[in-house]
């Protein structure tokens, strides 16, 4: 068994995960989710830049700057599908940039699955969790 190293996933393959934040206490608690540590897999970087390339050079960011742009500026949350949850910058414009995230009971964290730029209709039909 492996042992455990600091701020890295509990799971048998740790090196491809990155912390990249958390969902503190006081908004986990607003929303009646678990405060968790939030990770990316290298897996899922690479998910975001084959999906959604274009985007990204359009705004000149790698998908893991666009991730940690939404981590750590992220206004609103919405329910996404199942159990995730859509951190979303908010700009009042015509599109907003997201990440979708998954709390993964048996790893203990939230996992990031993609992130995008979002038409401002899709969370019309989205419930919004928290607003800053």
């Amino acid at each position: 068994m492996k042992k455990k190293t600091a701020n890295r996933p509990q799971i048998e393959d740790q090196t491809h995960y990155e912390k990249i934040g958390k969902l503190r206490k006081p908004i986990a608690d607003q929303i009646r989710r678990k405060s968790a540590d939030i990770y990316i897999s290298e897996n899922h970087i690479k998910h975001i830049f084959e999906q959604h390339k274009q985007e990204l050079k359009q705004v000149g960011l790698t998908p893991k700057m666009f991730v940690d742009i939404v981590i750590g500026n992220f206004n609103r949350i919405y329910k996404g599908a199942g159990n995730s949850l859509l951190l979303v910058l908010w700009n009042g414009k015509p599109k907003s940039t997201a990440i979708e995230m998954n709390y993964a009971l048996q790893k203990g964290f939230y996992e990031v699955k993609t992130a995008t730029i979002m038409r401002k209709e899709f969370f019309k039909t989205k419930e919004l969790l928290w607003e800053k």
